[in-house]
């Protein structure tokens, strides 16, 4: 019997050490994890502000390049009217040339 309560003193023992060093343990995962937490939400500002700066960005380019196509458009066909006044004018010359 006298073993029994030796072995029982020295599970108690190590339950109470083990009980400290795994409330230790506990509160190294809890900060752990606080930590990571924390980390979690300063990443999901970061990629919030991120992705409006991309949508400004993309807005901003998406208007100019309306801004070129509309300058493209523009002299495109400021060159064809001027294509057609010197054909119609090297015609009219090619015309008189063979009077």
């Amino acid at each position: 019997m006298e073993k029994n309560m030796s072995k029982n003193n020295l599970f108690s023992g190590e339950n109470k050490k083990g009980s400290s060093s795994s409330s230790s343990e506990l509160e190294e995962l809890q900060k752990e994890h606080e930590e990571k937490i924390s980390r979690i939400e300063e990443l999901k500002k970061q990629i919030e502000y991120t992705k409006v700066r991309l949508e400004k960005k993309t807005k901003s380019l998406a208007v100019a390049d309306e801004d070129k196509m509309e300058a493209f458009k523009t002299l495109t066909e400021k060159y064809n009217i001027m294509r057609q006044e010197y054909n119609t004018l090297l015609l009219q010359h090619s015309t008189k040339s063979l009077n």
